[in-house]
């Protein structure tokens, strides 16, 4: 039986789930934060498996269910569900595009069993310690995530603004430009020279990502060494024309044996399509024998006497498409770094006297919902999809805020926006469960942190002239102005009151040291509800007053 029909449904089951997770990172209209988008969530396993281990809930387990196809039909979540998985695929594609007809594309490699299982176990055993670090730096979904936030979202931007700024050309009045608050720059490092590897590793070797490094790879080919389902290559069909490991992108198909490495298969199903003979294709694993498929009316390539003739007929590679593609990749890097970067509220300095007492900060600001800092460091992944579902701009990606264990997850960074009184978005699409969602009322409760007034550094007292921004966007009132002098007022901080949110930091003109900070708690404490009605005007860019 012909089964190259799967490979056409793997692509278009692929190229859908990698649309809707590129939709909710990259959109800025929330038109991907619809249930079938969300619903490519799911089955993202590192993901779901820790948000499963805080809820054990069916709604968290798609990791089992991916365990399950793949003790079905081996790694077909490689291939199918993970978003990086369809864009290493892409990249093949765009690599044979770029290489001289009859090129061998791929061949068999050896496996590298001590470093992809040495990887697996370091990241279970740091899980198992308390930390997500080695699955933060690996995790597929989590790569993806800061590719499609931090380096295809800007760039978006500016075709989105560019588009815009063509029909104004033209008297037509359509899209709103769209505002990109970029994070610190030392935070995009890590998500372009990931992305320079990867195309490298490609264009030299096909999907070894997948079969040295990714953690996840490694423990569903554990498991599909038991798949029920697998794929083989029979013994008096197969006429060693080389095609199938020609174009193997996991470079598992030996044909010296005609044995399949079904742990390092990622299911593309390439091999299914281009043998002619039908000599290769999934069979039951248990001990009926694999049965060779009906003949069909096709010109049957003549028997080599070695499985090496195959690769001689199609001549070897040369290094000209790898050297293209990370041109490529160099070039569009360049180009993100020169995009320019959103200035804060408050950027331009009000104060004539420069400040000069920093900022004692002592933790920084996790999320609401985090909880606790070291709950937030043990279960974060550092995805960014919180980051990009901000609508202030206030979660950013830190750099080692957190020490170590946290390293690229996110914080409130006061200088780029404010955490809004009303809004709960970021624990409503957190995969992993590290940020809980919280019903608005209770969120406007949560102490993130707590307010500290620099008297020194306020234009109230080294400018003696009147001022009032912090007071005036703060939304509990937990900053309120006191008589000074000369009929002047000065703030005031009612720490029972104060949320965290950052809106006083963020609003503050003193420069270069703000007279009002936010400082992080290690565990988020319970603040008092204001009386008071809390201000309505939500602003998101200019001077505050």
């Amino acid at each position: 039986m012909n089964q190259a029909w799967l490979k056409k449904i793997r692509v278009v089951v692929s190229l859908v789930f990698l649309a809707l997770t590129t939709l909710l990172f990259v959109d800025f209209d929330r038109v991907g934060e619809t249930p079938a988008a969300t619903a490519a969530l799911y089955p993202q396993f590192v993901p779901s498996l820790l948000k499963f281990s805080q809820t054990i809930a069916w709604g968290a387990a798609g990791f089992l269910a991916v365990l399950v196809l793949t003790l079905l039909f081996g790694r077909v979540y490689c291939s199918t569900l993970c978003p990086l998985g369809t864009l290493q695929d892409i990249v093949i594609r765009v690599a044979d595009q770029l290489r001289k007809p009859r090129k061998v594309k791929f061949r068999y490699q050896r496996p590298h069993d001590v470093l992809r299982y040495g990887v697996l176990a370091l990241a279970i055993g740091l899980f198992l310690s308390g930390s997500t670090l080695a699955l933060s730096l690996l995790d597929p979904f989590s790569n993806f995530g800061r590719i499609a936030g931090d380096l295809l979202r800007p760039l978006y931007v500016v075709v989105h603004n560019g588009f815009g700024q063509l029909l104004e050309s033209f008297g037509v009045y359509g899209p709103f430009p769209l505002h990109w608050k970029a994070p610190p720059l030392a935070a995009l490092i890590f998500p372009a020279v990931f992305l320079l590897g990867l195309i490298g590793l490609i264009a030299a070797r096909g999907r070894l990502f997948c079969n040295t490094l990714c953690p996840v790879g490694a423990l569903l080919g554990l498991v599909s060494r038991f798949a029920l389902f697998k794929i083989r290559i029979p013994q008096d069909a197969c006429v060693l024309c080389a095609q199938c490991a020609i174009h193997c992108k996991a470079g598992c198909i030996r044909l010296k044996t005609k044995e399949v490495d079904f742990s390092r298969c990622v299911a593309c199903f390439n091999c299914m399509t281009v043998c002619e003979t039908l000599g290769i294709g999934y069979a039951w694993s248990g001990p009926v024998p694999f049965r060779r498929p009906s003949p069909v009316a096709l010109p049957r390539p003549q028997p080599s006497n070695s499985p090496d003739a195959g690769y001689r007929a199609a001549l070897s590679r040369d290094g000209k498409a790898r050297r293209a593609l990370l041109r490529a990749g160099a070039t569009a890097l360049v180009g993100l770094a020169s995009l320019p970067r959103s200035s804060s509220v408050g950027a331009k300095p009000s104060n004539r006297v420069p400040t000069r007492l920093a900022n004692a900060k002592t933790w920084p600001v996790a999320p609401p919902g985090a909880r606790d800092i070291a709950r937030f460091n043990d279960l974060c992944t550092a995805c960014h999809l919180c980051v990009s579902a901000c609508p202030y701009g206030v979660l950013q990606p830190s750099l080692l805020d957190y020490g170590w264990s946290g390293l690229l997850q996110p914080r409130l960074d006061f200088a780029t926006g404010y955490c809004s009184y009303e809004c709960n978005r970021c624990g409503q699409v957190c995969p992993t469960g590290a940020i809980l969602p919280l019903a608005l009322v209770a969120k406007q409760t949560v102490q993130l942190g707590v307010a500290h007034f620099v008297r020194d550094n306020c234009i109230v007292y080294t400018d003696h002239t009147a001022c009032g921004a912090c007071d005036e966007y703060c939304p509990t009132k937990a900053v309120h102005m006191i008589p000074y002098r000369d009929g002047l007022t000065i703030p005031e901080v009612r720490p029972a009151l104060c949320v965290g949110c950052g809106a006083c930091e963020n609003a503050c003109p003193a420069r270069p040291y703000r007279a009002i900070y936010v400082d992080g708690h290690l565990v988020h404490q319970q603040a008092l509800r204001p009386s008071a009605k809390p201000l309505e005007h939500q602003p998101d860019s200019g001077f505050p007053f």
